[in-house]
């Protein structure tokens, strides 16, 4: 893998363990990480007294973009046009994202 270009894909970014981990590994065989892409970004915090998401906090100190196929704030908006799920749904939602979310 030396001198080869890596994104690193995964599902979501919990505390960011995995993906500094993946960084590490990849120096180490001189792959060289350009970025992340994660499915959900739950734009969640690191700890509830850290301001940054754990997303913000890995761009930051990877130094590598994070991008992902939808964040929590879409996933928000299509509960409530959606007709497939009941307002419990978007309740729990709501209520986890003002809770742990930035």
């Amino acid at each position: 893998m030396a001198n080869k270009r890596v994104l690193v894909v995964d599902d979501v970014i919990t505390a960011g363990t995995a993906i500094r981990e993946s960084h590490t590994l990849l120096q180490k065989i001189e792959a060289t990480p350009v970025g992340v892409a994660i499915a959900l970004d739950r734009a969640e915090k690191r700890s509830l007294e850290d301001p940054l998401s754990a997303v913000q906090a890995v761009a930051r100190d990877l130094e590598i973009p994070v991008v992902s196929i939808v964040a929590l704030s879409q996933l928000q908006e299509y509960l409530k046009l959606s007709s497939e799920y009941d307002e419990d749904v978007l309740k729990l939602v709501t209520e986890y994202r003002s809770q742990y979310g930035v």
